[in-house]
């Protein structure tokens, strides 16, 4: 018992600040003192929200969501440079239902939960980051900023264990929690427990720095969407289509 225990401080040893807390709280039910561990990832922890909280500071990136209220209103003119750009060009067949899907899809704004610490400051190449977003296809919230703000906060304290985790809560926190993992692309919708009613929809995506303000994620998370498919079907996802930055900035 003691050499396998001498083996395993060993390896705690060797991945300090790499053990996850899961893994922490296994080992501290068996008995084992992991107080020190616990403390270095808690430092750890303190490093990475110090600096995101550096990048915001000296990388500001205000954007406008009121100079998108004139394309609110469904459905919209196809004939207007906002059209033309979230739809781009006409397909060659099935032109009357690509038309009613930009005409009439509702703005939705999509919340940038989780991304990479390099997608909050201006690019230094071209390409695109993973990110785990979260936006609302219902009326009463697609376009609601303060709960989208709210969610926002109380997935992030989940994600960082600042709170509970609710059991309808706990893929997206995961997905949160693993946002590097390349192979992990589930999506789902929303638990009740925080949604407040809302039909709100969670995945993972590739956001390129082309279709973000200035290269990079705003200071208020929000990227707007144009939403072309409402499910009919639970089974079913939504879809949307960016607006390109020009229109909000």
């Amino acid at each position: 018992m003691g050499f396998l225990k001498n083996q395993m401080m060993k390896q705690l040893e060797a991945a300090k600040v790499s053990v996850s807390e899961e893994r922490l709280d296994e080992l501290e039910a068996q008995g084992y003192d992991v107080s020190e561990y616990r403390n270095a990832l808690n430092a750890k922890k303190a490093e990475q929200e110090e600096k995101v909280r550096t990048l915001r500071g000296n990388h500001q990136n205000p954007t406008d969501l009121k100079k998108l209220e004139p394309y609110v209103e469904t459905p919209r003119s196809t004939e207007t440079p906002f059209f033309k750009a979230v739809a781009g060009k006409a397909p060659f067949f099935g032109k009357s239902k690509w038309r009613a899907r930009y005409s009439e899809g509702p703005i939705v704004y999509e919340a940038v939960l989780d991304c990479p610490d390099e997608a909050l400051a201006p690019p230094t190449d071209d390409g695109g980051y993973h990110c785990i977003t979260l936006y609302a296809i219902d009326s009463g919230h697609a376009r609601d900023e303060a709960w989208l703000q709210r969610v926002m906060t109380a997935l992030r304290d989940m994600r960082d264990r600042k709170r509970d985790t609710p059991e309808d809560c706990m893929e997206v926190v995961d997905m949160m929690r693993n946002k590097d993992n390349e192979g992990d692309w589930r999506s789902g919708w929303l638990g009740q427990s925080i949604a407040e009613g809302a039909q709100a929809y969670y995945h993972k995506e590739v956001v390129f720095q082309k279709d973000l303000p200035n290269g990079f994620i705003p200071d208020n998370y929000i990227l707007p969407k144009v939403c072309t498919s409402i499910p009919q079907k639970a089974s079913h996802v939504p879809l949307v289509s960016v607006i390109p930055p020009v229109f909000y900035m």
